[in-house]
């Protein structure tokens, strides 16, 4: 029987920072096509989240959308099998490489499974 601890450590936090006046639309809704557009060369229809574990990049663009931070909790073997191949070093920070995780719309209903919360502090 596995400690609880051990059970905590097998789930992923991902931290999405939404666009003014979309995080209690994310929040209920869900992960949607339409709120996503793809209309190259500006919008490629992704998702863009700041993961995993680490929500610093979701913290600095919430200092401008000022939505709060929606965090998707995610079982490791389910991040393993869809999310882990879409990870992207974002930049280095304090001697640290962040991680993107572009999230394209067909897995929209995948992502939409996972429990989400929306933090404001």
């Amino acid at each position: 029987m596995q400690s609880s601890f051990s059970q905590a450590s097998q789930i992923i936090t991902i931290y999405k920072s939404p666009q003014r006046g979309k995080g209690q639309k994310l929040l209920q809704e869900g992960f949607q096509p339409l709120d996503f557009p793809y209309n190259p060369p500006y919008l490629d229809g992704n998702c863009y989240f700041a993961g995993p574990n680490d929500r610093s990049i979701a913290e600095e663009y919430n200092l401008s959308y000022k939505e709060g931070i929606l965090e998707v909790s995610i079982d490791k073997s389910s991040y393993e099998q869809y999310f882990k191949s879409l990870e992207y070093r974002y930049d280095e920070k304090d001697g640290y490489e962040r991680i993107e995780i572009v999230v394209p719309q067909g897995l929209f209903a995948i992502l939409n499974q996972f429990p989400r919360v929306l933090k404001r502090e």
